[in-house]
């Protein structure tokens, strides 16, 4: 498990708390992203942004759709990256 932090700026310049998390995977040696959680302020669990999806399409061309992300952490409901990005465009 991975965990980031998000940075936001006034400049446009932050990252999400889900690519931070992700840049900590690849500096520890790992490269397939299998499930990803992320949560608003309130510790509701939220969809990344259209930036992360891409990200993490872009990183897993072949398997993306298949990333897991948990929508619900409390009752376990959880929809693919591939059903939020079905034509992505790579």
């Amino acid at each position: 498990m991975y965990v980031g932090v998000c940075i936001d700026t006034a400049c446009t310049l932050g990252v999400c708390a889900e690519r931070n998390a992700i840049f900590n995977m690849i500096t520890n040696g790992e490269d397939a992203i299998r499930r990803v959680i992320a949560v608003n302020w309130k510790g509701e669990a939220i969809p990344p942004c259209g930036a992360c999806r891409e990200f993490m399409a872009q990183l897993m061309p072949e398997d993306y759709r298949s990333i897991e992300i948990m929508m619900d952490y409390e009752k376990e409901r959880v929809i693919t990256l591939g059903d939020l990005t079905p034509e992505w465009w790579l």
